[in-house]
C-alpha cells in the first residue's frame, strides 16, 4: 500500500491505540511489515501494521482502533499458510509473539485452555506427562499456532482416526468485529439466543440451516477431508443444538478473532509401530492404499521418489538409510502406515495385518517394519520436512505451493493423480508428491521458478484444471490448508444457495468487512469481491528484479515454510528468535529483508534503499552466526554466510566500528598473548573498564598460564609442524595428528591434554600441531579477502599435514564445523575428524573405566549439522564402561565474540537462561560435560560452574581406574 493511502489510517490507528492503553507491541517500521508480507505461498503482500497484542483486553482494543481508522484486521498464527490466509494490506494481528500461554488443564473433563499463539508441539510436549495429546498432526507441528489450526479446521497425519481441528474444539472465546467479546460453545435448540452480534448470528443460523439441509446434504461430498469454510454441514445437530465452534473452524478470521480455546485432549497410545513399504512408483504405492485400509492403520503417509531424494540431504539421513536398506532406499513410491496400541503384541498383530494384506495385492517391492521410536521419528521428520524439502527442487526450480493440498476419496487417488500429471505435464511442469493416502490428500508442488513470467502465468491454468478435476473425482481442490485466496473457487464448490448462506453469515458477523476482507466470503449486501489467486503480487515477481545478484541465492530460496520459527528452546535454530519471539529476528525474516534491501537497491530510490540497509543491518546485528540455520533450515537459507558477505558490501563504503578492526587481528594477537598468559591476563584484568567503555568488549576469558607446550609435552605428544616429516620409525597406523586450535589452544589446552593423553592410552603415537589460526572472526565480520587469506593458508596447512597419511583429528566443535562447511575445496583427505568420530571408529581400542555416570550437552552447530555426535559420544563411554546420557539444549548464547559485545551481553544471559542455565544448576543430576569451548565459558559466567569437555571426564575416569 503506498504511503500516501496509509499514512492518515495508521496514525489513528495508534492513536486510538494508544488512548486506550494498548500494552502490546505496534510496529510500522518497514522491517516489521516486510516480514509479515509473506507467508509459505506464492504472495507478497505488505500490511500497513503489525500488532501483537498482550492479552484479550488488547485484542478487543485493536479492532475498536483499527474499525475507528477504517483498516482491515487479520489474524496471523504461525505465518506458515501456503495460500496467503493471513496476507493483508491492512493490519496484522500477529498473536504468536506473546498470546502463547497454556492457560489450565482440567484432567477430569479432559479440556485444556490456550491462547491463541500457543505451538502445537509445545503444547503435545505440556500434555505428554498427563498421558494425553491434541491429536491433529500437522508437519508444522513445531510452530503452528492453534490459532491458526481452527482458523484452517486443520488435519494433518492420521485424520482418519482422529478427524480434524473442529473435532477437538470445545469451545472459543473471541473478540467481534465490532469489539465485543463472546463466546463459542454448543448452544442447545432450547436454549435462548445471546445477547448482541452473537445473538443476531445465532437466529439467523436456526433459522436457515433447516432450510438447507437437502442442498448441504447434496454438496458436502461424504469424506474424511471435509468442505471447511463455516462447516455448514456440521453446524446443527438433530436435536437442534448448533455446534458453533464448528463455524469458527475453518472460517480464516473472517468472522471473529481468537482470545482463547479450549480443546478437548485424547488418550495417547502406550505403543506404536509403522510399516514401510516401498513400490516401483508413485501410481502402484497410491493404487495399493485401499488394499491396506481393511488392515485398519492408524494412518497411511506416501512421499514419492523426488522427496525421499531430497530429504538424502538432510541430518536425519544417517538413521533412515540403514532402515530403508539399498532396496527401498531407490524405489519410487512409499507409503509408510502406522498404528497404536496399548500392547506391544498388539503392534506386532498390527504389522503383521499390514505386511500380509501388503505382500498379498499389489506387489511391493520391501516391507520393513519398526516399532523403533527413533526410527519412526526420524520417517516422521522426514514426511514433516517434505514441506520444505520441496522448496529445494532442481536448481531455480523450486517446489510452489498453490495447488497441494487437493483431496479426493482414498479409491479415486489413482486416476486423480494420473490427470492431475497430465495437467503438470501439459504445462511442461515435473513436480514432487507426498500426502495423507488413507484419507486421498495428495500434496503435489509443481517444480517451477516464480521469477519467470511464464512461470507466473500458469499459475491460473493449473489451478482451474486442477479444481475442476479434483470435483470430477467428488474431492476437493483445497484438502487440509486452508483456502485463502483460492476461496474465489468457493462459488462454484458451494453452489449459488449455499454460497449466498455464508455471505449472510458473513454480513451477521463482519458487516463491513473489516476481518479478513476478501477471503472465503465477502458481506451479503457489500460490493466487494473476493480476492483472486491471480490478483494479489507474487512474491517470485519482486525477487525476479534481484535474481542477477551474487552470493544472495539463498535469500531467495526462503520460502516461508517457517521451521526456524520452532518453538522449543533445545532446538538449535534460531536462538535470537526464540529468546524474542520476534519474526524480524529469524532466519525468514532477515531472508525477506536481504530480499527487501535487495529490490530496493534495483528498482528503488537511494533513500529507500538506506532504509532497507538500516533494516537489515539491525537485523543481523542480532544474528549469532551460530549456522543452526545452515543445517536445519529445510532449504539452508545460510543467514551467517550472507550476513557476512552484507557486512563486506556495507563497509565498503562507510567506516567500521573500532571493535571491528581489533577483531580483525584478534586472533593474531591471542596466539601472541598465549606466549606470555600472566602479563595478558594482568592486563586483561586491569584494562576491563577501558575494553567495556571503548570497545564494548566484557568478560572475556582468561589464558591458560601452564601453556600449550608445556601440557602438551607432559601427555607425551610431540608438535609436528605442517611440512614437517615424520619422525623415522613411527607407525602410520597407529599415529595420529592432534590439531590445535585457536580457541582451545590459548585458553584450554586441558582439553587438548587430556586428548592426547587419552589417544596415547589406545596406543597411539600422538602428534600435535602448533596453534593454527582459522579465520573465524574474520568471517564472521565480513573481512572476506581477509579471511580468503586466512583460510588458503589454512588449507595449505591441512593438506601438508595430510601428506603424513596420519589422521587429522580436531577437538573443537567451532573448529571443526568450520573445516567441514566453510573449507569447501579442502581434499577428502586432508578434511579433520572430530574427535567423537574417530574415537568412534576405533571402540574396539577404548580402555575400560571403573564406571560412573555423566550427563552431555552438544555444541549447537555440531549438532544441528551431526545431530549423531551425541550419539557417538554415548557409544564412546559406554565402549569405556561409563554412562552418558546425551541432551539438546539449544544455543547457550556465547556464538563467539557475541556474548562478550556489551549490547548483546543481556541477550546472550537471556538465551543461556532459556535451556543451558537450568541443566548446568541441576545439582542432583550427574555432572554435566560440554563439548564446545563458548559452552564452557558460558556456564563459567552465568552460572559460575566448569564445566569439563566429555574427553577430560573421560580421561580422569580412566586414570582413576589406573
Amino acid at each position: 500500500m503506498a504511503v500516501t493511502t496509509t499514512v492518515a489510517p495508521v496514525t489513528r490507528l495508534l492513536q486510538e491505540l494508544g488512548r486506550r492503553g494498548f500494552k502490546g507491541q505496534a510496529r510500522t517500521a518497514r522491517a516489521a511489515r516486510v516480514v509479515h508480507a509473506t507467508d509459505n505461498s506464492i504472495y507478497y503482500r505488505e500490511p500497513a501494521c503489525v500488532l501483537e497484542p498482550a492479552g484479550p483486553a488488547d485484542i478487543a482494543t485493536a479492532l475498536t482502533a483499527a474499525n475507528q481508522a477504517g483498516l482491515p484486521i487479520t489474524p496471523r498464527g504461525g505465518g506458515t499458510g501456503t495460500n496467503g490466509q493471513s496476507l493483508t494490506d491492512g493490519v496484522v494481528l500477529d498473536t504468536s509473539r506473546f498470546m502463547n500461554r497454556i492457560l489450565d488443564y482440567d484432567a477430569a473433563r479432559g479440556i485444556v485452555r490456550v491462547e491463541p499463539g500457543v505451538v502445537l508441539d509445545q503444547l503435545n510436549a505440556f500434555l505428554a506427562p498427563q498421558g494425553v495429546f491434541f491429536p491433529p498432526a500437522v508437519s508444522t507441528a513445531s510452530r503452528a499456532t492453534l490459532g491458526g489450526m481452527v482458523g484452517t479446521d486443520a488435519s494433518g497425519k492420521g485424520s482418519r482416526r482422529y478427524g480434524r481441528t473442529s473435532d477437538h474444539l470445545h469451545a472459543a472465546e473471541v473478540v467481534l468485529a465490532c469489539g465485543t467479546p463472546a463466546r463459542f460453545a454448543d448452544l442447545p435448540g432450547d436454549a435462548p439466543a445471546p445477547d448482541g452480534p452473537l445473538g443476531a448470528a445465532v437466529r439467523l443460523l436456526r433459522a436457515e440451516l433447516p432450510t438447507h439441509a437437502a442442498e448441504i446434504a447434496r454438496v458436502f461430498p461424504v469424506m474424511n477431508r471435509g468442505l471447511t469454510g463455516y462447516n455448514l454441514a456440521g453446524l446443527h445437530g438433530r436435536d437442534g443444538t448448533l455446534h458453533l465452534p464448528r463455524l469458527l473452524a475453518g472460517s480464516e478470521g473472517t468472522l471473529a478473532i481468537i482470545t482463547a480455546l479450549e480443546l478437548r485432549v485424547t488418550p495417547l497410545p502406550a505403543h506404536r509401530g509403522m510399516a514401510i513399504i516401498g513400490y516401483a512408483d508413485t501410481l502402484t504405492a497410491l493404487g495399493a492404499v485401499p488394499d491396506l485400509l481393511p488392515a485398519d492403520p492408524d494412518a497411511v503417509e506416501f512421499l514419492d521418489d523426488v522427496t525421499v531424494r531430497l530429504g538424502k540431504t538432510t541430518p536425519a539421513w544417517p538413521v533412515l538409510e540403514p532402515l530403508l536398506g539399498s532396496a527401498l532406499a531407490e524405489c519410487g513410491g512409499y507409503l509408510f502406515a502406522e498404528v497404536a496400541g496399548d500392547t506391544p503384541a498388539e503392534i506386532d498383530r498390527q504389522l503383521a495385518a499390514l505386511e500380509q494384506v501388503a505382500t498379498a495385492a499389489t506387489p511391493a517391492v520391501g516391507i520393513r517394519t519398526t516399532r523403533s521410536t527413533q526410527e519412526m521419528a526420524a520417517i516422521n521428520g522426514l514426511r514433516k520436512d517434505a514441506v520444505g524439502l520441496m522448496g529445494k527442487g532442481k536448481g531455480a526450480l523450486k517446489g510452489t505451493a498453490f495447488v497441494e493440498d487437493a483431496a479426493v476419496p482414498p479409491d479415486r487417488l489413482v486416476p486423480f493423480v494420473a490427470g492431475f500429471r497430465d495437467i503438470l505435464a501439459a504445462q511442461g511442469l515435473d513436480y514432487g508428491m507426498y500426502g495423507h493416502a488413507d484419507v486421498g490428500c495428495v500434496h503435489v508442488r509443481p517444480l517451477m521458478d516464480m521469477r519467470l513470467p511464464d512461470h507466473r502465468a500458469r499459475i491460473r491454468p493449473v489451478s482451474d484444471a486442477v479444481a475442476r478435476l479434483a470435483r470430477e473425482h467428488g474431492g476437493l481442490i483445497w484438502g487440509e490448508h486452508g483456502k485463502g485466496l483460492r476461496g474465489e473457487y468457493g462459488a462454484d464448490y458451494f453452489g449459488p444457495q449455499l454460497f449466498a448462506l455464508m455471505r449472510r453469515i458473513k454480513a451477521a458477523f463482519d458487516p463491513a468487512n473489516r476481518l479478513n476482507p476478501g477471503k472465503l466470503a465477502t458481506a451479503a449486501g457489500t460490493e466487494l469481491a473476493l480476492d483472486r489467486i491471480d490478483g494479489i503480487a507474487f512474491r517470485g515477481a519482486r525477487d525476479q528484479r534481484i535474481a542477477a545478484q551474487d552470493g544472495y541465492a539463498r535469500a531467495v530460496d526462503c520460502n516461508g515454510n517457517g521451521a526456524c520459527f520452532h518453538w522449543d528452546s533445545a532446538q538449535e535454530m534460531c536462538p535470537s528468535y526464540k529468546v524474542t519471539r520476534d519474526r524480524v529476528q529469524s532466519p525468514k525474516g532477515r531472508a525477506a529483508l536481504m530480499r527487501d534491501w535487495l529490490h530496493a537497491r534495483e528498482t528503488g530510490s537511494d533513500a529507500a534503499a538506506a532504509t532497507a540497509e538500516t533494516a537489515l543491518a539491525d537485523s543481523l546485528a542480532t544474528c549469532l552466526s551460530c549456522k543452526a540455520c545452515t543445517s536445519q533450515c529445510p532449504v539452508q537459507v545460510d543467514i551467517p554466510t550472507m550476513k557476512a558477505r552484507f557486512l563486506a558490501a556495507r563497509h565498503a563504503t562507510r567506516p567500521r566500528p573500532a571493535r571491528d578492526h581489533l577483531l580483525r587481528r584478534m586472533e593474531g594477537l591471542t596466539l601472541l598473548a598465549a606466549r606470555m598468559p600472566t602479563l595478558a591476563n594482568a592486563g586483561l584484568r586491569l584494562g576491563r573498564g577501558a575494553l567495556a567503555r571503548t570497545l564494548g568488549l566484557v568478560d572475556l576469558p582468561r589464558l591458560d598460564r601452564t601453556g600449550l607446550s608445556r601440557r602438551m609435552r607432559a601427555a607425551g605428544a610431540r608438535q609436528l609442524a605442517p611440512g614437517a616429516a615424520l619422525p623415522a620409525g613411527v607407525d602410520p597406523h597407529r599415529a595420529v595428528i592432534l590439531l590445535c586450535d585457536s580457541f582451545l589452544a590459548p585458553f584450554e589446552p586441558q582439553v587438548l591434554e587430556a586428548t592426547a593423553r587419552l589417544l596415547a592410552r589406545m596406543g597411539l603415537t600422538v602428534f600435535h600441531t602448533p596453534p593454527l589460526r582459522n579465520g573465524k572472526a574474520l568471517q564472521v565480520r565480513g573481512f572476506q579477502a581477509a579471511f580468503a587469506r586466512t583460510q588458503q593458508r589454512a588449507m595449505a596447512d591441512l593438506t601438508a599435514l595430510a601428506t603424513t597419511g596420519l589422521p587429522l583429528v580436531s577437538v573443537e566443535p567451532a573448529a571443526t564445523m568450520l573445516y567441514r562447511q566453510d573449507f569447501d575445496v579442502l581434499p577428502a583427505t586432508a578434511l579433520p575428524l572430530s574427535l567423537d568420530r574417530f574415537l568412534h571408529e576405533r571402540l574396539a581400542a577404548m580402555p575400560r573405566a571403573g564406571g560412573g555416570a555423566f550427563r552431555l550437552i552438544g555444541h549447537c552447530t555440531e549438532t544441528a549439522a551431526d545431530p549423531a555426535n551425541l550419539t557417538r559420544w554415548a557409544a564412546i563411554f559406554d565402549a569405556a564402561g561409563l554412562r552418558l546420557t546425551a541432551h539438546r539444549a539449544g544455543c547457550c548464547g556465547m556464538a563467539g565474540l557475541f556474548g562478550h559485545e556489551t549490547e548483546h551481553r543481556e541477550m546472550s544471559r537471556r538465551i543461556f537462561a532459556l535451556n543451558w542455565h537450568e541443566k548446568v544448576t541441576q545439582d542432583s543430576a550427574p555432572p554435566l560435560l560440554a563439548t564446545g569451548f563458548s559452552c564452557r565459558s558460558q556456564a563459567r559466567r552465568f552460572a559460575d560452574t566448569p564445566l569439563p569437555h566429555p574427553v577430560q571426564a573421560l580421561e580422569q575416569a580412566l586414570r582413576d581406574t589406573g
